[in-house]
């Protein structure tokens, strides 16, 4: 069982569903190789959408379903992005410390002051 918290939209269909169900997946993938950290995964648009928030709500990474053909790929694909992810953020890849980033390695200053603000 995953110590992630879900938050659900209103769901209209089971496109709906089966796309909450794919976020929900890769979070999970995210939180079983690191673990703890604040991964706030989302569907918008016909794309997978994923931040960290303990690095910024601005930045992050997205996943295209459509290009990715099985569920192996797609976890594969969110685990060496989230990982890469962390690392321009000068993050560890372990569990999280608590500790929010500070750096961003490729951020605009406009939208990441590593203040925290």
């Amino acid at each position: 069982m995953s110590n992630a918290d879900m938050h659900l939209a209103d769901l209209t269909g089971t496109e709906d569903i089966a796309q909450m169900e794919t976020a929900k997946n890769v979070g999970e993938a995210l939180n079983e190789h690191y673990p703890n950290h604040l991964w706030a995964v989302s569907w918008q648009g016909g794309v997978i959408v994923v931040k960290n928030l303990a690095i910024s709500s601005f930045y992050g990474f997205v996943l295209h379903p459509d290009k990715l053909a099985t569920w192996s790929e797609m976890k594969r694909a969110a685990v060496l992005a989230g990982g890469e992810l962390l690392e321009r953020a000068k993050m560890a890849r372990g569990a999280w410390a608590g500790q929010f980033a500070q750096v961003l390695e490729g951020s605009d200053p406009r939208f990441f002051r590593g203040d925290n603000t």
